[in-house]
């Protein structure tokens, strides 16, 4: 057995191999893990709404509502569709990571195969760990329906890693399995019909074109890939192909060489937000910066297919989407970097190990290899944890969403001020945006809680005098704005509202209230009654956390009142330990639009710094001349502050 042979034979073999095995395993599940924790969101609401009509037959003979044709991964879906809701969830997003995982350790085994027998494996670590933590993954690993760019990718590089394992050890099995790869890719995604492309320019590139059956392999893989794009054309709703990219293609090449030059993309978004400098320019200088190291490098090495290699690859992955997309579409949908990343981390992986090659003695070139490799992993781990932190912030808000809607009986359900999507106020990337986008425009929360629970009637509104955006973050706005009068209407049509707000760091979801509206004149001995004003019925309070209280007052109306509502929170010495003072329902329904028969339910919160107690609650009403007289059981009260309830006790 020669030397090629056994090389080609054994990619598996080493300590190097195992590395990347485990290596990249820790990276996604540091980076990813949290992922397993959310819903579905985003475009999954469409798209699984739309597969819920369907059956096999439909997925693989119609494309969706959108007009994509994926059915192989819209198989995998329905395969999900049919575990329990919760468990579909978790499923899901658990293939992608293995998705992912997957594609890291195919491509350690891509490198070593392409290296040669002089390959020890540390290459193919590096280039599987960079993989791993490749920053433009941040939106797409989390998230469900971007699988197919996952698949795909999976597709191609099995179907390169079969033809290298066939041309190593010739093995028709091999080739089967390359053709069989390359045949299923254009079922994942669209892009997947350049995956003959790719196949066949790595082996030419690598072995070169005197094998017969090496060109027989290249022609039918790319006949398999030019009758599944034909097939596609002839599917009902697939639409056609229109090149709207070449009206943007200076801007839409800038983006995809940032890809290209992602190591230094942090340092480009610093200049352009602090400094100023113009970010096409940052680019260029980027692209200009790495081809001079490129082609020095080559140049000492005398031999080029590493570089032809990994360009090779990133050039076909990215002509699809640069030729289809203006640069607006590109620019929000950095998950159109994944299929060429694998060229990407290959031509870094290779540069670094190029560099550190100049190093000595034998410290110096792990020196130089281990800051140049660890300084680009730091920093995009630092970049998705992140991006990390911003996922978990919105779908926080929409965790406490669902838990609201599992409660029948809140139906319909009233939503104020969710974000739509969150994204920090400093972009890393100048050329792709960073943050987390939860529900698009062309859907709505009734069907993001259809899609993870049971489906409730359900309306999300904007509401500006209680909308506190955070410092640090730009908030997406969804849903109809209200003023004050469409505001106490969108009170009465729900059963429950329920209002987002930002504080402590964090956005909440609370439960504020709800109005009934003609529910008939006050009982006639209110725990509350204020002369020339509403009554309080009823009040009560629960613990809904360490030190926090939500406080329920039961108002009814005659008719508006020409006031405004505090509610303080009293110590044993008398003293104002906190208040919630403020319009009904969150600081949204004002007094002065209350009618008469309406009954409120106004929940209000407060939190206690200190321990002890009990501490006294006490409500009232109060306008520009005075407190309105209170009266409890036809005594008034002192100060016209009437004891509703006690904390602490």
């Amino acid at each position: 057995m020669n030397a090629r042979t056994k090389s080609s034979s054994s990619p598996w073999k080493g300590k190097e191999t195992w590395a990347a095995v485990a290596f990249s395993a820790v990276l996604i599940a540091v980076c990813y893990g949290y992922s397993l924790r959310l819903p579905f969101y985003f475009d999954d609401l469409p798209v699984l709404t739309w597969l819920s009509g369907q059956d096999l037959r439909d997925i693989w003979t119609t494309s969706s509502e959108n007009a994509y044709y994926r059915p192989l991964t819209f198989t995998l879906y329905k395969l999900g569709s049919l575990l329990p809701k919760g468990a579909e969830q978790v499923v899901l997003h658990g293939i992608n990571l293995l998705f992912h995982w997957a594609n890291a350790i195919l491509l350690a085994q891509v490198v070593r195969l392409v290296d040669g027998p002089r390959s020890r494996g540390a290459k193919a670590a590096l280039a599987s760990m960079l993989y791993a933590v490749f920053p433009f993954m941040f939106r797409a690993v989390p998230w469900v329906t971007a699988m197919p760019h996952l698949l795909v990718l999976t597709l191609v590089l099995g179907a390169v890693y079969a033809a290298l394992r066939a041309e190593g050890e010739n093995k028709p099995r091999w080739w089967a399995i390359s053709l069989l790869a390359t045949a299923l890719a254009p079922f994942a995604h669209e892009n997947g019909f350049i995956c003959g492309a790719i196949v066949g320019g790595t082996l030419l590139i690598q072995h070169g074109i005197r094998s017969g059956r090496r060109i027989a392999a290249i022609v039918l893989g790319g006949l398999l890939n030019a009758g599944a794009l034909a097939l596609r054309s002839q599917l009902p709703g697939t639409g056609s192909f229109d090149p709207d990219g070449l009206n943007s293609l200076y801007e839409n090449a800038m983006f995809f060489f940032q890809g290209l030059t992602y190591p230094l993309g942090p340092l480009a978004g610093w200049l352009v937000r602090r400094q100023g400098w113009h970010d096409f320019t940052l680019v260029q200088v980027a692209t200009a910066l790495l081809a001079l190291i490129l082609a020095w490098l080559g140049r000492r090495r005398r031999e080029w297919r590493w570089l032809a290699r990994p360009l090779w690859w990133w050039a076909w992955a990215s002509i699809p989407a640069a030729v289809r997309f203006r640069y607006g579409g590109l620019v929000n949908s950095p998950r159109f970097y994944i299929l060429g990343s694998v060229g990407v981390v290959m031509l870094w992986a290779d540069a670094i190990a190029g560099l550190s090659s100049l190093a000595r003695p034998t410290w110096g070139r792990r020196l130089v290899w281990g800051v140049l490799a660890g300084t680009i992993l730091a920093s995009n781990v630092a970049f998705l944890w992140g991006q990390r932190q911003v996922h978990l912030s919105l779908m926080g808000v929409y965790g406490q969403i669902l838990d609201a809607a599992e409660v029948e009986g809140n139906a319909p359900l009233g939503f104020v001020n969710i974000p739509a999507w969150l994204a920090p106020k400093d972009q890393t990337y100048a050329l792709s945006k960073d943050g987390a986008i939860g529900l698009p425009l062309y859907t709505n929360v009734w069907e993001f809680i259809g899609v993870n629970r049971e489906r409730r009637e359900a309306r999300n509104v904007m509401f500006v005098h209680t909308l506190y955006e955070p410092e640090d973050l730009y908030f997406g706005f969804h849903g109809d704005w209200l003023d004050w009068e469409e505001m106490r209407q969108f009170a009465i049509d729900q059963r429950t509202v329920w209002l987002t707000r930002y504080q402590g760091g964090r956005f909440e979801l609370t439960y504020v209230g709800s109005i009934r509206a003609g529910e008939g004149a006050p009982s006639k001995q209110p725990l509350v009654r204020f002369e020339g004003g509403p009554a309080i019925e009823a009040a009560s309070v629960r613990e809904v956390g360490e030190r926090r209280w939500a406080i329920d007052l039961t108002w009814l109306a005659d008719g508006p009142v020409e006031g405004d509502i505090f509610l303080h929170v009293i110590d044993e010495q008398g003293n104002l330990a906190a208040q919630a003072d403020g319009p009904a329902l969150g600081g949204m329904v004002p007094a002065g639009l209350w009618q008469a028969g309406d009954r409120i339910d106004d929940v209000r919160y407060v939190s206690l710094a200190q321990g002890g107690g009990p501490y006294r609650v006490l409500a009232g009403v109060y306008n520009a001349e005075g407190r309105f007289a209170a009266f409890v059981d036809g005594a008034r009260c002192p100060d016209d502050a009437a004891p509703v309830a006690t904390l602490g006790r």
